[in-house]
C-alpha cells in the first residue's frame, strides 16, 4: 500500500485539505472479493455503521473506492446499497460475468471509473469501459500507460493515478469531484 500509495493517498495533507478532514478505511479481504463479494459487502457495511457510530461521520459524506478487486467490490457495494456512498470510484475493477450488465444500469451513486489501457489484468474494454457505458452519467478517465515520475509501472497499477488525484475532467479533478459530492 505504501509502495504505490494506494488508500494512504486519501489520508494525505493535500487530501484532507480538500475533503476538509476524512476518516480513510482499506478494508482487505481474507480472499479474493470476487470470489465471494456478496457475502463481504455487509460485512463491509457493518464497518462503516460501526465507524459512522463511533466517530460521528457525516453519513451524506462517504465515498467507495477500491482498486482490482477492490474496484469490482465498489460497484457491487453501489449495486447491494444504492443510497450509502455520495460517490464511486472503481479502479481497473473487474465487472465481466460478476455484474450484470442491468445492475450497472441501475446504479445511482456518482461514478467515476479509472483504468490504464495497457492492463493485462483487467481488461479495460470489457470492463472500464462497459461498466462506463452502462452506469448513468459515469465518467471515466483512461490513460494510455501508468507513468509517474518517469517510471512506467504496469498498466494494472492505475490507483497511481487516483492516489495522486490526476484523473480530471474538464479541469475537474477527483478528489474535488468527490469532496463536492454529498449523498
Amino acid at each position: 500500500m505504501r509502495a504505490n500509495r494506494g488508500a494512504l493517498g486519501f489520508a494525505t495533507p493535500q487530501a484532507q485539505r480538500i475533503f476538509d478532514g476524512a476518516y480513510v478505511v482499506a478494508p482487505q479481504s481474507t480472499s479474493y472479493w470476487i470470489e465471494d463479494g456478496p457475502r463481504f459487502a455487509p460485512l463491509i457495511r457493518e464497518i462503516i455503521r460501526d465507524l459512522v457510530r463511533k466517530q460521528g461521520i457525516d453519513t451524506d459524506r462517504i465515498h467507495v473506492a477500491g482498486c482490482s478487486n477492490g474496484g469490482y467490490m465498489s460497484l457491487e457495494m453501489t449495486t447491494l446499497y444504492p443510497d450509502l456512498f455520495a460517490t464511486s470510484v472503481p479502479i481497473c475493477g473487474l465487472v465481466t460475468d460478476l455484474i450484470p450488465d442491468a445492475s450497472l444500469a441501475r446504479i445511482s451513486t456518482p461514478t467515476w471509473l479509472v483504468a490504464s489501457l495497457d492492463d493485462d489484468t483487467v481488461p479495460p474494454q470489457e470492463n472500464t469501459v462497459h461498466a462506463a457505458g452502462l452506469i448513468p452519467g459515469a465518467r471515466v478517465s483512461l490513460y494510455d500507460h501508468v507513468i509517474w515520475n518517469g517510471h512506467q509501472f504496469p498498466g494494472h497499477w492505475s490507483w497511481i493515478y487516483v492516489a495522486r488525484n490526476d484523473p480530471a475532467v474538464r479541469g475537474e479533478h477527483i478528489w474535488q469531484w468527490m469532496a463536492r459530492r454529498e449523498r
